[in-house]
């Protein structure tokens, strides 16, 4: 995963890329140790040597600075790959499981700490259900045209079903404090989505 990005990104990019991971790191401790409420982004913006409005410009909002992640695109990318040659609950989880595989041995602690802040936080909250519903959308899209759901309800149905699986995957991690892998999560929670057919 880490390898197919580094391979779409130029020097600049990959600068800007690295920026952006400083200025979220150090808006996550400021949000840890003072609360969401209490750290503005002007704030964070001198704490990590920067303007704020290279902070608005990068990430547009306080709640994008902790949603932000590089390798969400990558996503749907490589679950168009894996539809290919597997079925939909097969491929959503080979899909998560490649996007997580390097990612997390090497990003887990900044996974965690922005779950768990999202978790706790209102206002993050609101905004990660519009993103779902946006995620919801583009599965919907890409079943519909991998000719793996027959028409738009089907592909609505089988989309909510797998980010719920996702959600309730994540959360199962974060009820045990990261200490259960998040690939184990996820294998647990798409075990349970297949059961579904049998109930």
């Amino acid at each position: 995963m880490r390898e197919a990005l580094d391979s779409q990104v130029d020097g600049r990019t990959r600068r800007r890329l690295v920026a952006m991971r400083r200025v979220q790191a150090v808006a996550l401790e400021l949000f840890e140790r003072d609360g969401w409420d209490a750290v503005s982004i002007e704030a964070i913006a001198a704490a990590a040597e920067v303007g704020p409005a290279t902070i608005y410009r990068n990430f547009g909002s306080k709640e994008r600075v902790v949603l932000w992640d590089e390798y969400d695109p990558m996503l749907l990318a490589v679950l168009t790959q894996e539809l290919e040659t597997h079925g939909v609950i097969d491929a959503m989880q080979r899909a998560l499981q490649r996007a997580l595989a390097e990612v997390y041995a090497s990003d887990r602690d900044r996974i965690l700490r922005r779950a768990r802040l999202m978790r706790a936080t209102p206002a993050l909250l609101q905004v990660t259900a519009g993103d779902l519903r946006v995620l919801r959308g583009a599965l919907a899209e890409l079943l519909r045209s991998s000719k793996h759901a027959r028409d738009e309800l089907e592909a609505a149905v089988f989309a909510g079903a797998l980010v719920t699986a996702l959600e309730a995957a994540v959360d199962h991690w974060l009820d045990g404090d990261g200490e259960i892998p998040l690939n184990r999560c996820l294998h647990r929670a798409f075990t349970r989505l297949r059961r579904l057919g049998d109930a």
